[in-house]
């Protein structure tokens, strides 16, 4: 194998260091536009295990990346550090690596679980195979950590070949657990449910978090087999971000999901007009609605207009509401105003 030139060597490092820093870049970005949704729907409500697994998942990704640009960004920071060092840091992003993946496995298991309807088989047959897979992968992890190579500034520049049986196997898990969620979509639309909004975004979520996942470990496996040098590591990063964008959203968007029909379900009031009755009339806020009041006497006295439900605009959606809320919305909306027409 030829020596690469001290040039390359820099311009590789170069390279992985300008990745670190596009990845601390979109993950701080993705965290500060997603926290008002956090604050509304996760930390305002009571621990549990799925907001711990939450704040794994969201959170110490960012953390580790945040550590990674501390050590080396361009070499601008002047650190060298001794082969015991390297190591001693390369076992601690194995650790933490583990951590974070262990963490969406059981987001996607916990998805999987309830999706079957708590089914003990599902669970019986799920759970044997997680613990057969973290068992492998921290296998793997102890025994390729020691025998990776890196240069001064602690870059990888080679690993075993038993390394790629590390990605081999999660992505194994992952497929596995994503067959199981498209069995059941397809049980639930030939049983007439699968077509509502609920299991439409389930299955939605599950395929780009899946494809997501499965893309970045194929090129972490293809790059640390086949490339010997210090870009080996520079989709390390691009997998935390992955990881923490897919594994926090398969958390919050159901939650966000769920808060969206609680809203639309309490503004809608049913009104019912007796015949005669002048029908109600949709406004920017809601439904107006002529009610005539009437005195003991007999006597009417001047109406009373009151503004009910059935919002038909975005200003009456919830902070957190997505574009596909908004999408939604305004079909129900244009519905509710032809029947209203009619």
């Amino acid at each position: 194998m030829a020596i690469p030139s001290q040039e390359r060597v820099y311009a590789n490092a170069r390279d992985v260091s300008y990745s670190e820093v596009a990845c601390v870049t979109v993950l701080t970005w993705d965290v500060l536009t997603m926290y008002s949704q956090e604050v509304e729907l996760i930390w305002h409500r009571a621990w549990t295990p799925a907001k711990f697994m939450y704040f794994i998942a969201r959170y110490l990704p960012w953390l580790v990346q945040l550590a990674l640009l501390a050590i080396d960004v361009n070499g601008s920071t002047g650190l060298t550090f001794t082969a015991a060092q390297c190591g001693a840091w390369q076992v601690v992003q194995g650790v933490l690596l583990q951590v974070i993946v262990t963490t969406v496995d059981v987001i996607l298991i916990t998805r999987v679980y309830a999706l079957y309807g708590r089914n003990r088989i599902i669970l019986g047959i799920v759970g044997p195979l997680f613990v057969g897979e973290i068992a492998f992968l921290c296998y793997v992890l102890a025994d390729v950590t020691p025998r990776l190579e890196y240069d001064d500034e602690c870059f990888v520049t080679s690993s075993p070949s038993i390394f790629q049986y590390y990605w081999i196997v999660s992505l194994i898990f992952e497929t596995i657990l994503f067959t199981l969620t498209i069995y059941k979509f397809f049980e639930a639309v030939r049983q007439g449910w699968g077509r509502g909004p609920v299991m439409q975004q389930f299955v939605a979520d599950g395929t780009w978090a899946y494809t997501l996942i499965f893309i970045v470990m194929l090129v972490n496996m293809m790059m640390y087999k086949y490339i010997h040098s210090t870009i080996t590591g520079i989709c390390y990063t691009w997998l935390l971000v992955v990881l923490s964008f897919s594994g926090s959203r398969l958390v919050l968007n159901p939650r966000r999901a769920s808060a969206m029909r609680s809203h639309i379900y309490s503004s809608n009031i049913e009104l019912t007009c007796r015949s005669g009755d002048a029908p109600a009339s949709p406004t920017r806020a809601g439904v107006l609605v002529t009610i005539e009041q009437i005195t003991d006497s007999g006597a009417a006295s001047p109406p009373l207009e009151v503004t009910l439900g059935h919002p038909t605009h975005h200003d009456a959606l919830p902070p957190y509401a997505g574009e596909w809320e908004k999408d939604r919305y305004d079909r129900r909306r244009d519905t509710f105003e032809e029947e209203s027409e009619a």
